[in-house]
């Protein structure tokens, strides 16, 4: 297929995600000539997903211990590269006030994702930036020292080309594993992906009453009498099985051990209270009262109810009436009750990807290929995923940025 002399870009961007998009602003602005190619009807789809449509656009304290990666060399010099100060002035620029939480997060001033995303579509096209949707890419080639790119009937010719088609999670919002197909046919190795931040799916009916509920928990994964990790946070039942920060943050690691050996995670309902025990539930004051009216003081009464259940206590014996046997068994409960998973709820429902693009093929802070000069990659299509708390966008932004000011310098060499 013929390319048009008028179609030759320095920079074609695959992928019109938080990353491309601020990749797009970042080159563009220093007069590089940009063309973003999106299969989406609309740039920056899971963006206005993000944060429950409120967007955490990025986090206070950002270190490279937030992350999973497969290089931390390359994760901390592209961390460096663009700080959650200058990611709150450059939204701040462009229209999208970002609002700092007591968490530390940084969300829409006005709670609205999509002012976010207008600000990035914004700052890219001021910069001159071409952005084309509905145009997904079959193919990328690579010959002498030029890159060919296919969308539908459309070829282009780029003396660059940025990567950041995202990974397989929300794929309603186009997330299709597309850039794995094309890093792979120029030779890159994949890290074998899995979901991420993702709710866990119940293996047995037990909770499926309690939807809705949210409570505070410690949850510890375990291999045999090891403990492997623990995770403190709220944990939301839902009909399902357990979704909300604590079991959305440990399902990367429970699928990654899952897959290694048996497994276990439990649930502590008072991780507040010191060590593991629950004599100080036994006050005087208490003694006369039913264990359940005891409880639904620190929990909910239909969690006290199932727990209860569980460890097999009559809900209405007085709590001054407990036998040894008793109080240990409610103590399993209360403090150390296997939580029964089955699986994660897939990449449907799942925030981020874990796996893709192998770090240690990308250089340094530049994230460019080493395999293939001129190619680069950034966002969620590599190998990195973060906490909960605006640190995957805000691995979008650095990255985007840091690939574009190395475009930026191989263009003006």
């Amino acid at each position: 297929m013929a390319v048009m002399s008028e179609n030759i870009y320095d920079l074609v961007i695959i992928g019109a995600g938080a990353a491309g998009l601020m990749a797009a602003a970042e080159a563009s602005h220093a007069g590089v000539r940009v063309l973003v190619l999106e299969g989406q009807r609309e740039p920056g789809v899971k963006i206005l997903m993000a944060g429950g449509g409120r967007c955490n656009a990025t986090h206070a304290r950002v270190s490279a211990g937030d992350y999973s990666a497969g290089c931390r060399h390359t994760l901390m010099h592209v961390l460096k590269t663009f700080t959650p100060r200058e990611a709150v002035a450059f939204f701040e620029k462009w229209g999208a006030p970002l609002a700092l939480q007591e968490t530390g997060e940084f969300f829409s001033a006005d709670n609205h994702a999509r002012t976010v995303r207008d600000a990035l579509v914004r700052a890219a096209v001021d910069g001159g930036a071409r952005i084309e949707c509905q145009a997904h890419v079959d193919a990328l080639t690579a010959h002498a020292g030029m890159f060919k790119v296919v969308a539908g009937a459309m070829a282009y010719a780029a003396r660059s080309v940025l990567i950041t088609t995202g990974g397989l999670s929300f794929p309603v919002t186009g997330s299709d594993g597309s850039g794995y197909a094309l890093a792979a046919a120029l030779g890159h190795r994949i890290v074998p992906t899995r979901p991420a931040l993702v709710p866990l799916m119940a293996g047995n009916p037990a909770f499926s009453g309690l939807a809705g509920i949210v409570v505070a928990v410690r949850l510890s994964l375990w291999s045999g009498d090891r403990k492997l990790r623990s995770q403190e946070g709220p944990l939301l039942f839902t009909h399902h099985g357990f979704s909300g920060p604590a079991p959305m943050e440990m399902s990367g690691a429970w699928m990654a051990a899952r897959e290694q050996h048996a497994c276990a995670l439990r649930v502590d309902f008072l991780p507040a209270a010191a060590g593991d025990g629950i004599d100080f539930i036994f006050d005087p004051l208490s003694a006369r009262r039913s264990v359940k009216n005891v409880l639904a003081r620190m929990l909910p009464e239909r969690l006290v109810v199932v727990l209860l259940e569980q460890a097999g206590v009559d809900p209405g014996r007085l709590a001054g009436d407990l036998g040894r046997q008793e109080k240990r068994k409610l103590a399993a409960a209360l403090r150390a009750l296997p939580l029964p998973v089955a699986e994660s709820a897939g990449y449907a429902k799942a925030e981020v990807t874990a796996g893709g693009v192998d770090l240690r093929e990308l250089k340094g802070a530049t994230l460019e290929s080493r395999l293939q000069g001129g190619l680069f990659f950034a966002g969620e299509v590599v190998d990195v995923d973060g906490r909960i708390g605006g640190f995957n966008l805000h691995w979008a932004w650095a990255s985007g940025v840091a690939a574009a000011r190395a475009v930026i310098r191989r263009i003006k060499i």
